[in-house]
Formats: C-alpha cells, structure tokens, sequence
C-alpha cells in the first residue's frame, strides 16, 4: 500500500513538472536584476514586461529592483539573478578582474547621466574641480553614476578619489540635495528634470543627449542594456534569444509610438504622481533609445577609453571588447 501511495505522488510530482515546462515553453523563469527601474534608462525593461512581451516568449520572467548597477551585478555574479539590465562598461571591468559578461541588447545609445548641483551652491560650484572634497551623491559604489564622477575627476587632472561620494539613491537624492547633504548628484531622468524644473539643483554635466555625451566623452557611449555571463549564455541559448526577442520588440515599440502612450503603459507610480510631467521628460528623452538593439561597433572602443582613464587595472588589461558583447541574437531576433 505504502509503496503504491508513493508510486502515485511520484508521478503526480512528474505530471506538475511536465505542465510547468510545457507553461513556459521548456524554459526556467528568470530573474532580472535592474539599479533603479523607474529611471528612463531602463524603461523597455518595464516596458516589455507591461506589453507582454515576455510572456509571449514563453518567460517567466521576475525583476528585482535595486539601489544600483553595482548591487545588480552583485546579485548576478551571487547567484541570485540570472541577467542584469545595467551599463554596458561592467563588462568591460569583469572581464579586466578575469570574468565574462556579455551585453546581449542595447537599450540606450548613450548614458543620460547628469551631474546636477544642489541650488544652495549654484555660485559657487563652476566645473568639477569646485566639487573637490565636497558630498556629491551617487546611487552606489562602482555604480556608473559613480564612475562618471571619477572619469570627470581625472578628465581634469585630479585624484579620481578626491571627491567623497555619499550613497544617495534614486528615491533619495531629491531629499540629500534638498536638505544640502551633498552639494551635488548624478542622477538621470524623470528625476533630473523635475530637479532642475522645480530649481532644487541644475545641470553641470550632462549626458541626455549625444551633443552632450560627446562633449564628456569625446564619441559615442553606448551605455544601458542586457547583459549576463557567458556561462549562462552558454547553456540556455533559447531562452537568452526569447529575452532578446523582447527586447528588440520593445525598442521597436519605443520608435513607433509616442510619449504619451508609452506612459500610459508604465506603472502609476513611475509618474510620480505627475503624468504631464513624466510624458514631457519622456519625450525629450526618446532618441536616447536604440531603434534595434545593436552594439554599435565604434562604442566600445571609447567606452574601454574612457574606464581606463580612471582605472589602472583596466588600462593595464588586455581587454578584448568582442568578448563583451555580442549582437548574435539581436541580429536573429524575431
């Protein structure tokens, strides 16, 4: 009877797994870590969940929402991710520390990053080299945000360490400038033009356009996309291709509607609580997406450029880009 009993639940078991897999097309749910998921930079992430996108492919599909792009490629090379929407530069540093990661779409042509001062320094803060041992807020450690505060720093001759960043996220940099916990902020949009809208802080770098980020980085800077590790890759090809699919097919989208009804797919609580104002900076910040998805081939070069400015392990590595990226499955996409 015993042994009957649990021949039966044995094949129950067998049965609910089957009908899982065949739910999801074969394919295991997957976690997606992001640093920040209201920001406009990773937009067709949400996007493509909201749509359907990913379930059309047969996904499963989690996002987990961080303080950071570095906390989201912790939580990736931890084990407690599969995939990250972040820069693209993190797979340049894994592989200078002797690990691949590989960008598998592109979201963002370039980085929408701003450098904002705080109004309470407006007269006092001209450049950068006026920031020197001042606060200046970043969304994490080794954060891009922080990265782009270093890169400026030695840009200008100066200690890429001289400046002491003060973690400040995305929900929490308008109170750090508000209440002059730093004298400045890098953050992006929707929250850096309601910054400078509301004349809490204003731009003193800014990287929301591409005059603007060759004016910083002197060419383009592919930055926001998917990425994972080339070990994942490696054995889940199909379901790597089906997040892609979503991708392209967001970013597609993105280019054949406007402002208005793409924000009227987001969540409410992404407008902060002010929807004319979030489909303003939305439409500014359009052409900041890519139409296909593809790696461009000459950004690399000067993102690899600009990282081993700031840090010397990287320019001493022998970095080879075509292992950082790779535009297979965009190319295939459906």
């Amino acid at each position: 009877m015993i042994y009957w009993r649990r021949k039966y639940i044995s094949m129950l078991l067998l049965v609910c797994l089957t009908l899982a897999c065949t739910r999801h097309g074969g394919k295991p749910p997957i976690q997606i870590a992001v640093g920040g998921q209201t920001q406009f930079i990773y937009l067709p992430l949400t996007l493509a969940d909201r749509l359907g996108y990913f379930k059309d492919e047969g996904l499963e599909v989690t996002i987990s929402d961080l303080r950071g792009g570095s906390e989201a490629l912790a939580a990736m090379m931890g084990g407690s991710v599969d995939m990250v929407a972040g820069f693209y530069e993190h797979t340049i540093r894994a592989q200078a520390q002797g690990k691949r990661l590989v960008m598998v779409a592109l979201f963002d042509r370039y980085p929408g990053l701003v450098l904002m001062v705080g109004k309470k320094h407006f007269d006092h803060v001209r450049t950068i080299n006026d920031l020197v041992g001042k606060p200046v807020g970043v969304t994490a450690p080794g954060s891009s945000t922080d990265q782009l505060v270093k890169y400026l720093l030695r840009q200008n001759g100066l200690d890429p360490h001289s400046i002491p960043v003060v973690t400040a996220g995305i929900s929490t940099m308008l109170a750090a400038l508000e209440q002059d916990r730093v004298w400045a902020g890098v953050t992006v949009d929707p929250l850096a033009s309601k910054l400078e809208r509301d004349g809490i802080a204003r731009p003193l770098y800014d990287t929301r356009t591409e005059k603007g980020t060759h004016d910083i980085f002197g060419g383009p800077w592919p930055a926001g996309g998917v990425y994972t590790t080339a070990e994942f890759i490696q054995q889940n090809p199909d379901t790597v291709q089906s997040v892609v699919n979503a991708a392209v097919r967001v970013l597609r989208y993105i280019q054949e509607h406007p402002a208005e009804e793409i924000a009227a797919v987001m969540p409410e609580s992404f407008w902060a609580a002010d929807r004319d104002r979030y489909v303003e900076s939305l439409r500014a910040n359009l052409s900041l997406y890519s139409p296909d998805g593809i790696m461009p081939e000459s950004g690399p070069p000067n993102v690899l450029k600009s990282l081993s400015l700031v840090d010397g392990k990287i320019a001493e590595a022998n970095v080879d880009l075509k292992d950082t990226y790779d535009n297979r499955f965009v190319l295939n996409a459906r």
